[in-house]
């Protein structure tokens, strides 16, 4: 297998000569609203015409022609051009995460579930909503967007909800923390680590024995009553200690939300991984991962994929993956 990268800027084919120039190319993809980035250098002799800051960059990665995936759209944010040797660099971030997406707003809503709200957000940005649909359907009967940027603002009300959020090609997505699925609810990609793939010397995997907490305690106003009232949810049966989450919520369904959330990231935790591979561009943030064949205590623990750094060169295409556990384990 070969591997191969093709990339386009503003929908023009980087190709021929160009496309023999590419010294690297770097696409990280992670969970949550740090978004995705692109890292590519090229040998600028002959000096070639220097992209636009703002171009759009697309790039493939994988093996061959018909063994490519498509990683993502990618905004240039940054170009660098070296004189003496010559050479271009470029960076960018997910194409959509820039902007007045980071302007900072006052507003509410009545009356809405999160699916409505973050809906009108997409759309006031040219993004197409793919919303968790349990996270979706949650309703609030006030909810405040107080001196905060749109993202921040979604961050804010995702994460209470047990999710997280990203910007993806043209997509605004909510997706349920752990689930190893897409948004739709649609499997991602499995992936299996055995000895024939992995990088010598680049697995590791740790077990923790930081403060294991029997539960996490949430609060939220108890309106009619006039008072605050808490919630508990189990985390850990061999733990001593209540985490308590600093934030007032605004209903019992959300602080209980915020609590699961919260006792499933201390029960993960507990377990990290990180390991390259020969290069899978199937391999993306939030796909559940298994070691196999590689170690008795380690085979079979359920993984999650927390980022995926997909790197191409000259001397070959490897994947970086890090992450912790899928349920919170400790060594078998």
């Amino acid at each position: 297998m070969t591997p191969s990268c093709r990339i386009t800027v503003d929908g023009q084919p980087v190709s021929g000569v160009f496309q023999s120039r590419i010294i690297s190319c770097e696409v990280t993809d992670k969970e949550g609203v740090s978004s995705d980035t692109c890292s590519i250098v090229l040998n600028d002799w002959p000096c070639a015409a220097i992209p636009r800051t703002g171009a759009i960059i697309r790039i493939w990665m994988g093996y061959g022609v018909a063994g490519m995936a498509y990683m993502g759209a990618y905004t240039a944010e940054e170009i660098e051009v070296e004189i003496l040797p010559y050479r271009m660099a470029i960076t960018g971030k997910a194409a959509e995460m820039r902007g007045k997406t980071k302007q900072h707003r006052e507003r509410h809503w009545d009356d809405k579930t999160v699916e409505e709200v973050v809906s009108e957000i997409a759309g006031e940005h040219g993004l197409t909503p793919k919303i968790d649909p349990e996270i979706g359907k949650h309703k609030y009967e006030w909810l405040g967007q107080l001196n905060e940027s749109d993202i921040h603002f979604v961050e804010r009300i995702t994460e209470r909800l047990g999710g997280f959020f990203s910007v993806k090609d043209g997509n605004l997505v909510i997706a349920k923390k752990g689930a190893g699925a897409a948004p739709s609810g649609a499997a991602l990609t499995p992936i299996v680590i055995t000895p024939a793939i992995l990088t010598p010397g680049s697995a590791r995997i740790r077990f923790s024995d930081r403060t294991q907490y029997k539960s996490v305690k949430a609060s939220y106003t108890d309106r009619k009553k006039g008072e605050k009232v808490d919630v508990e949810e189990e985390s850990d049966a061999k733990g001593e200690a209540v985490y308590r989450l600093s934030e007032q919520y605004a209903d019992e369904t959300e602080a209980k939300k915020a609590a699961k959330s919260k006792a499933g990231d201390l029960l993960r935790r507990q377990a990290t991984f990180s390991c390259q591979i020969i290069g899978n561009p199937a391999a993306r943030a939030g796909a559940p991962l298994t070691f196999a064949g590689c170690r008795p205590g380690v085979d079979g623990l359920p993984f999650l994929i927390g980022t995926a750094t997909h790197a191409y060169s000259k001397s070959g295409y490897t994947t970086s993956l890090d992450g912790d556990s899928q349920k919170g384990q400790t060594a078998a």
